[in-house]
């Protein structure tokens, strides 16, 4: 991709000085993008599918690069994207109407921050940087907040009362998250289907990049009222290593972080009141992220590595209509990038439905 000449970039810029607004580069903050929205006009709806450039295989991302507003907003991003395809010579640029304003757009991509996917992930921040450098007459960025946003796909067909929203509980016990995949949504719903068909109470919650499934439902006495437990040592300069409480017993173990140094081991303590929960806790005592069994690489005592597998659990059942996209599964154990599949032998035998995606 060029840069776009300064002589033309500047009369075009002062034509739609103004108009654009730039979003935030952060992906956890962006609305996912649907192409050919179905909140779109059916004037903008054919304009939307007029040179929109075809998705790769497994894309689950694009940039986007700015926003416009006001009314002429329809006509000032396609102009703007019609002479970027021109400048650039590239057809991966495109354009999403809705009634109030439009977005620009560039590019599908499988992943931008994978390492694993070298080839895709140096595609992707190739054409970010690439995108980044064009500048107007001032030496301005045109975009300087682009960024990479989920390309949002249809839910699959699933009864209601599947949604974790229809759970009427106040616990709930989170077992999987589905990611990294355009078949996340439906991997969940077949493992909630799973559940199901087996007579086990399952629920599945689809969020902005990531599926997670659930079991059961209990009221709030079902665990003992406590003071939330706070992990700290002595010694502030002392990593910490919070275990499952399935390892309780452990705190006294000798375990090492990767530069060496002596961890202090934490096992927080739940207090169980009902014994179907105490059951379910039992029988789905890990945590799976795209069926498999995740955990902590620790270093022993005696130098030898061993993968403690994360342990399902509790949360509270979200009943507003708030925003249901990762607002646990940003958090929980399955999305730290370090994690390893789990070879401590531990790990159950197969559960109904958390196959796939292995």
């Amino acid at each position: 991709m060029r840069r776009i000449p300064f002589f033309v970039l500047a009369v075009f810029i002062a034509a739609i000085a103004g108009c654009a607004s730039h979003a935030t580069p952060d992906s956890g903050n962006q609305a996912a993008v649907t192409p050919n929205s179905d909140s779109a006009t059916s004037e903008t709806v054919s304009s939307n599918d007029a040179g929109t450039p075809t998705p790769v295989a497994g894309a689950q991302f694009t940039l986007h690069c700015s926003t416009f507003s006001g009314l002429t907003h329809t006509m000032d991003a396609k102009r703007l994207k019609d002479f970027l395809v021109r400048q650039t010579g590239s057809k991966d640029w495109y354009v999403v109407h809705s009634a109030d304003e439009s977005d620009l757009y560039f590019g599908f991509y499988k992943t931008f921050d994978d390492r694993a996917q070298m080839t895709e992930y140096t595609r992707a921040q190739s054409d970010r940087a690439k995108i980044s450098s064009l500048v107007d007459n001032d030496g301005e960025r045109m975009f300087p907040q682009i960024g990479f946003v989920p390309i949002e796909t249809p839910d699959p067909p699933a009864p209601k009362e599947w949604d974790l929203s229809s759970n009427k509980g106040y616990w709930t016990l989170q077992i999987a998250v589905y990611k990294g995949s355009p078949e996340r949504k439906q991997m969940a719903v077949d493992a909630v289907k799973g559940f199901r068909n087996a007579g086990v109470e399952a629920y599945f919650r689809h969020g902005r990049s990531t599926s997670e499934v659930y079991i059961g439902s209990w009221p709030r006495g079902a665990v003992a009222e406590q003071q939330a437990a706070s992990a700290e040592g002595d010694d502030p300069n002392e990593p910490l290593l919070i275990l499952p409480d399935s390892f309780s017993g452990a705190e006294n173990s000798k375990i090492y972080s990767p530069d060496g140094r002596r961890m202090k081991v934490i096992v927080p303590k739940l207090d169980i009141q009902d014994p179907s929960l105490k059951k379910a806790a039992a029988d789905y005592p890990n945590y799976y992220v795209n069926g498999v069994v995740i955990g902590h690489r620790v270093q022993l005592a005696d130098h030898s590595f061993q993968t403690i597998p994360w342990s399902s659990y509790l949360i509270q059942v979200p009943h507003d209509d708030g925003d249901q996209s990762d607002s646990q599964a940003n958090t929980d154990a399955g999305q730290n990038s370090t994690d390893q599949p789990s070879d401590s032998g531990s790990a159950p035998a197969a559960v109904p439905g958390l196959g796939g995606l292995r």
